[in-house]
């Protein structure tokens, strides 16, 4: 089994009234991935960091192996969630994956 671990810092236009709808947002379509793509076991969407985190919205995703995890990364659920909830709104993206 794989484990990947992502951090997204937001960008700062997002810091305002509309911050809770987008970490709600992110959490939604990532979420909403479960059971829907062969090999993903299970993503946790955190939206809470404390305030000495380096960043903002992290996720948690285990995967059968590591040939789920290169075919989740290119699965058009997977595309479409990230294209229209993370993409507009990231600054910066730090990831790591390793095996359980």
């Amino acid at each position: 089994m794989i484990k990947q671990v992502i951090i997204w810092k937001l960008q700062d236009k997002c810091f305002g009234p509309n911050l809770g709808a987008i970490k709600a947002n992110i959490k939604t379509k990532l979420e909403g991935l479960n059971g829907n793509i062969p090999g993903l076991e299970n993503i946790v969407v955190c939206t809470e960091c404390l305030s000495s985190s380096n960043g903002d919205v992290t996720a948690e995703a285990i995967f059968e192996s590591e040939e789920a995890l290169k075919q989740y990364q290119k699965h058009e659920l997977r595309l479409a969630a990230t294209k229209d909830a993370i993409v507009p709104f990231v600054d910066t993206t730090t990831h790591v994956e390793y095996e359980l």
